[in-house]
């Protein structure tokens, strides 16, 4: 199913979140299925999943490698994974299939992380953050959290490529992502539990 696709169906439905949602099901869903058969398209460098205390390459940083040190804050939960996905500042590339350089899957245990990112080279780059909070490789997106670098403003449409470009020197590059979610799960089950 192309993205196109999705999005037009789902503008029928008149949902203004809808496309939006659809957007992101659309890119995330079909590389996480890539990843999971096997496809060796997904990620030229492939999937890290370090401890959050494994942060010693962007602390130490005695090699000069570029890195990103990104502190991801709004986590509604402590529950799943926090997977941060890096692409490199071509447009055509941008949350498309396959077109990842890195990703990093990390098991969430407290409601703001830190997660050591290593970069291909210097250059440009584009980061997305997401909460799979059920563990389930998928992108829920009513109930899980996403954001990108530069915590552009989310509409109903995926930000551009120049909203979220960072640019990585040689050393550690350190941003901050605020997650958003469609809908605030632990308000619902707040109000759930008050009315039983």
């Amino acid at each position: 199913m192309s993205k196109a696709l999705s999005i037009e169906r789902l503008h029928n439905r008149r949902s203004p979140l809808l496309p939006f949602a659809a957007w992101l099901a659309a890119g995330l869903i079909q590389a996480t299925a890539a990843a999971a058969s096997g496809d060796p398209s997904v990620s030229t460098l492939g999937t890290v999943t370090p401890p959050q205390h494994q942060l010693g390459p962007c602390i130490e940083n005695s090699d000069g490698k570029p890195r990103v040190l990104v502190k991801v804050e709004k986590l509604q939960s402590t529950e799943g994974n926090l997977r941060v996905q890096i692409y490199g500042d071509n447009p055509d590339d941008f949350l498309e299939k396959g077109k990842k350089l890195v990703r990093i899957d990390v098991p969430v245990d407290h409601k703001t992380m830190r997660v050591c990112v290593p970069l291909p080279g210097l250059g440009n780059y584009a980061m997305l953050v997401m909460h799979d909070r059920n563990a389930n490789g998928k992108a829920d997106f009513m109930t899980e959290g996403f954001g990108f670098s530069n915590n552009p403003k989310l509409l109903l449409a995926p930000p551009d490529l120049e909203e979220t470009l960072f640019a990585a020197r040689a050393g550690v590059v350190e941003l901050t992502v605020s997650l958003f979610y469609l809908i605030d799960v632990e308000q619902k089950e707040h109000r759930k539990r008050r009315r039983r």
